[in-house]
């Protein structure tokens, strides 16, 4: 697992208490406020009870229905790595005699797909995938794309393979449930819950990985690479990918690939055998509230144009310095993160709609982006 070093800060709780004489006329009020807890407070644990027993449930099922999708993939590398060995040398047994790296991965077709992270199979010569019910499978054939930390790998099998249901990774928000499934420290099919403590985290992994992401602090610790993220559905959104910690063990902050991205990049690897990646020429930054306000935007949300590249897609489309973009492909554009995505995994050379706000007059453009090269 990547392990980019944080800090969190801790907070103290006291009770604040009052003394003195108090009046008849409270005193009597008091007492029927008191009567009246005690005649809700039965009904209110139970209700609470209830809901609590809900809850179990709903992850209970979205556990049992994905389970059977998720596998552990068991490495041997063609070099050795002391970070990729850590893990089965500490716990021994008889995998850690053959391989030296634990991860986990989600199959995501019933023809055998299963999508993990890069750094789950790197440089790996030999590939064990286990199934949730014991089958077990070599592979190898494997796409990657070190850039994202995204994988492919593919197992032939004669029985049935069971697919996980994707989800929508660009409908979550900050405190949505979230369930978390994979082999942390060779537990294999082991569960864990949280809930999204961010959206749209651009962050910078490592000297190769970059990109947006989801945080959580559902329990991710190594092993837990390549499996999936799950909503409360069970549907797959997100790939679980790092943690931030000082001790090398989880600290309460994940991140997992969103299932949109993840999917966009299997199909660039599956039809092109690379990740085509998009260019517009065009430099963004977060809008500023004062120029929102002033330049009647609908909901003043959108990017501001820094600077458009001479020769580049955006200069062709015939955007400009100062410009304020709210739409493109069709999608509304609220940040530099997001703006800078949907660049990404819009389709190379096909006419877009790009819609912006220029001196208070809405234009709308069109621009056809080339391959970043």
């Amino acid at each position: 697992m990547i392990q980019p070093m944080k800090t969190a800060n801790e907070s103290n709780l006291c009770w604040c208490v009052s003394t003195g004489r108090m009046p008849s006329r409270a005193i009597y009020f008091g007492v029927l406020m008191l009567s009246a807890l005690l005649i809700v407070t039965p009904a209110s644990a139970d209700d609470d009870t209830n809901h609590a027993r809900a809850l179990s449930k709903a992850f209970r099922r979205s556990a049992e229905r994905t389970l059977p999708s998720v596998v552990t993939i068991l490495c041997r590398h063609k070099q050795e790595s002391g970070q990729n060995s850590s893990i089965l040398d500490i716990i021994g047994g008889p995998d850690a005699q053959v391989y030296d790296s634990i991860g986990s991965g989600v199959i995501i077709s019933d023809d055998g797909w299963i999508l993990t992270n890069h750094h789950v199979i790197e440089d790996a010569d030999k590939i064990e995938v286990r199934l949730h019910d014991g089958r077990r499978y070599f592979s190898d054939k494997t796409l990657a794309d070190p850039s994202s930390d995204v994988a492919l790998v593919k197992i032939e099998s004669k029985s049935e393979l069971k697919a996980a249901e994707i989800g929508d990774s660009s409908q979550l928000a900050v405190g949505d449930w979230v369930i978390a499934i994979g082999s942390p420290f060779t537990l294999e099919s082991s569960v864990s819950a949280g809930i999204i403590s961010g959206t749209n985290r651009r962050r910078r992994l490592s000297k190769d990985v970059s990109g947006q992401f989801l945080q959580t602090d559902a329990a991710i610790n190594p092993g837990n690479s390549g499996g999936p993220l799950l909503d409360i559905d069970g549907k797959v959104i997100g790939i679980n990918t790092a943690i931030s910690s000082n001790s090398g063990g989880f600290e309460g902050i994940g991140f997992a690939i969103p299932i949109s991205r993840a999917i966009w990049i299997k199909k660039e690897l599956q039809t092109y055998g690379k990740v085509r990646r998009a260019l517009a020429g065009i430099r963004v930054k977060a809008l500023p509230y004062e120029v929102a306000k002033g330049s009647e935007l609908p909901n003043l949300s959108g990017v501001l144009v820094e600077s458009v590249v001479a020769g580049r897609s955006g200069d062709l489309a015939g955007v400009k310095k100062g410009d304020i973009i709210v739409s493109f492909s069709g999608m509304a554009v609220t940040s530099d993160v997001e703006f800078a995505e949907l660049v990404l995994q819009s389709p190379i050379d096909e006419a877009l709609p790009i819609v912006l706000y220029r001196s208070g007059q809405k234009q709308e453009l069109t621009i056809r982006l080339q391959e970043k090269p």
